[in-house]
């Protein structure tokens, strides 16, 4: 006995519910990368604005270490000019009084550029859309290292070859035993470096016997060491006021980078 199956035929879809098939799928996948391309385009700005903010606590610190820098290096250039005025102004020249007015720092400007250097290598700097603020934080950038090369490159350079190797020629063996010794009697944290009381003894021994030496300078080297010391001074002050200079002009921008800032940026947000 032969059974017979009702037949069901199947239903074709027509051709616009398969396009409305395809439609909604590629609207769903586009809407989906949509929304995640938007979505880490908030991330990335967001992420701009707080390096954005760093970069500028970074540039308020950079600006008191300026201010620092600044007022050392002046006392400096003073004391260099009093140095000066010393070998010009004595015919018989006590080492002992002009070598302590010799300053013995150096001053180097590093300015913290890391906030700065993260955004550009990341790409940051392209959603920093206000041209300006962009404009003023290029030109602070510039300023910034064209201050640290005249504090590396030129006057360190020089201080530490040129100038040290002529200032080592005329410096009596007693001033250098006192500046040694000096160091470390008269600062407690380089005192407890020393490992024994016998050490210590020793260096204090060694810098009684510099404190008692009076040397002087007359005649013909006196006019040897003026001819060489005035020159190498005169140098150094020069450096140094050109690094203050570029110092200063790097702060003054660094304001003006502020200031708009606080005034535009920060009142967007």
């Amino acid at each position: 006995m032969e059974v017979h199956h009702p037949h069901h035929p199947t239903h074709k879809k027509k051709w616009r519910e398969y396009f409305l098939e395809f439609f909604m799928l590629f609207l769903a996948v586009s809407l989906g990368f949509l929304a995640e391309n938007y979505r880490e385009h908030y991330i990335e700005k967001e992420r701009a604005h707080e390096l954005l903010n760093s970069f500028i606590k970074d540039v308020q610190t950079n600006i008191k270490f300026i201010d620092s820098m600044v007022q050392g290096n002046k006392n400096m250039i003073i004391k260099n000019d009093s140095a000066i005025l010393y070998l010009l102004t004595n015919e018989t020249l006590k080492v002992d009084s002009f070598f302590n007015l010799m300053p013995v720092a150096s001053y180097r400007y590093l300015y913290n550029n890391e906030t700065y250097e993260q955004m550009k290598n990341s790409g940051s700097l392209r959603y920093i859309k206000d041209t300006i603020l962009l404009r003023h934080m290029i030109d602070y950038s510039n300023l910034s290292k064209s201050a640290e090369y005249r504090s590396l490159n030129l006057e360190t350079e020089y201080v530490f070859h040129e100038y040290t190797e002529i200032m080592q020629k005329w410096l009596p063996i007693e001033i250098s035993i006192k500046r040694q010794t000096g160091t470390f009697l008269n600062r407690p944290e380089f005192t407890a470096m020393l490992d024994n009381k016998e050490e210590l003894q020793l260096m204090q021994t060694l810098n009684g016997i510099a404190m008692k030496v009076k040397g002087s300078v007359t005649g013909s080297r006196l006019q040897a060491m003026r001819q060489d010391l005035i020159t190498i001074i005169s140098r150094k002050i020069t450096l140094v006021s050109g690094s203050n200079f570029y110092m200063l002009r790097t702060k003054a921008q660094a304001l003006k980078l502020i200031d708009y800032y606080n005034t535009h940026e920060r009142q967007g947000h």
